[in-house]
């Protein structure tokens, strides 16, 4: 699972093409193809999120397997529209998403928003998404505060950092029983809120947090951090934040003599984080509300994933997000919505029909949605999250959240 840098980066630039060519279509225009002998509309889904960027490698699977799915719904006899899955490129960052935002609003074809991906520029755009009616699907942005905003079209296709956060104590409480735990974080929305959360559970669980610390992202020697978690005696880490600077965190770690288990969320959970930390990540535990495995992972690794990155995280979610926003589009036509703007009604109207005795039965886990925060729903919470290990062969799944808390 480890490919040489260079690989890596050759084979990315390949899928950037390639889904580029897949999303080429430009959505104007009125009618479309037709199949069974009726005429299609032509729409547009948003696909918004980093694209290009230092961190697209954690969300072009989540695109690459929506792009998939919106080719099996344009390829099906008598469906109703034909879906263009444009690119929305904040680059993963909310600076960037005013732009974005309004490319997305002054889409006369646009119907609905696959995202955000992050939590970041899901708070920098959702107003606007919300005001102007644009249903928008978030299948990785994970910031419990997201729930709170009042938007009425937003939707969360995952778990939130609440439920990651407090799994990821259960398990160091439950298996890793640390004497002494340093929480640290990157200083981000996703990141800070997932240690507090970590924190806070560890303490109701009468562990000592030794430390609760952040630490500036984006550098390259993290030497002092290093020494603060040696000094302050801790027998844990935990990190909330991304790859990039967790897997310099381990490797330097390592080497500096920091022999003790290390474990983060989500947002570590990548290729770029085995190539950073090297033979360091051995034995490094990571929790994350997507699970990769089943058949679906399977195929996206045959046709693209081994192209674009060795852990693909979020593919089901990005999967199932497109399956729910096709069929809130199918809904919408068959009940005779042809303006954009009536067919986001209709979306709207399909995924607020979802309810946990009727819901959508997707490939990573059934879809429906709290009718007040629109969370999505689980009479089994834990099973929205899954547990991996690192070992010498790369990421491995322990299970899930339930399965291995005996929850």
């Amino acid at each position: 699972m480890r490919k040489p840098r260079w690989v890596f980066l050759v084979a990315l630039l390949g899928v950037f093409a390639l889904v580029a060519a897949a999303c080429n279509n430009d959505g104007g225009g009125g009618g479309g193809a037709t199949t069974g002998g009726a005429e299609r509309i032509d729409v547009t889904v948003y696909g918004v999120g980093a694209w290009t960027g230092p961190y697209n490698y954690l969300v072009i699977p989540s695109f690459q397997a929506a792009q998939l799915r919106f080719d099996e719904l344009n390829a099906e006899d008598g469906y109703p529209a034909t879906i263009t899955l444009a690119q929305g490129d904040t680059q993963g960052s909310g600076d960037n998403a005013p732009p974005v935002v309004e490319e997305v609003v002054n889409d006369p074809n646009t119907v609905a928003v696959l995202g955000p991906a992050f939590s970041g520029e899901s708070e920098a755009a959702g107003d606007t998404f919300d005001e102007n009616g644009i249903p928008f699907v978030t299948q990785s942005a994970t910031n419990p505060g997201l729930a709170e905003k009042g938007w009425t079209f937003w939707y969360r296709g995952c778990g939130n950092d609440t439920s990651q956060g407090t799994l990821a104590a259960q398990y160091v409480v439950q298996e890793l029983a640390p004497t002494a735990l340093f929480v640290s974080h990157d200083k981000s929305t996703y990141g800070q809120g997932l240690a507090e959360v970590v924190r806070d559970t560890a303490i109701d669980s009468d562990v000592n947090v030794i430390e609760f610390a952040g630490v500036e992202a984006g550098q390259d020697d993290y030497s002092n951090f290093i020494s603060d978690v040696q000094a302050s005696g801790a027998d844990v880490l935990f990190y909330g934040g991304y790859d990039a600077d967790f897997g310099k965190i381990v490797a330097q770690g390592r080497d500096a003599g920091l022999d003790i288990p290390m474990m983060s969320g989500d947002g570590s959970l990548s290729s770029t984080f085995l190539d950073l930390a090297g033979d360091a990540a051995e034995g490094v535990t990571l929790i994350a509300p997507t699970n990769l495995s089943g058949d679906l992972v399977d195929r996206y690794n045959t046709e693209l994933g081994s192209e674009a990155s060795s852990v693909p995280i979020y593919v089901p979610e990005g999967y199932d997000v497109a399956s729910l926003i096709g069929e809130g589009i199918r809904a919408a036509i068959e009940g005779g919505a042809e303006a954009p703007e009536d067919i986001r009604t209709g979306i709207k109207e399909y995924l607020d029909s979802l309810t946990s005795t009727n819901p959508f039965v997707g490939e990573a886990k059934p879809y429906s949605f709290d009718p007040s925060t629109h969370e999505i729903n689980s009479a089994q919470p834990d099973d929205l999250f899954f547990i991996y290990q690192v070992g010498p062969d790369g990421v491995t799944q322990l299970g899930s959240a339930s399965e291995v808390l005996g929850g």
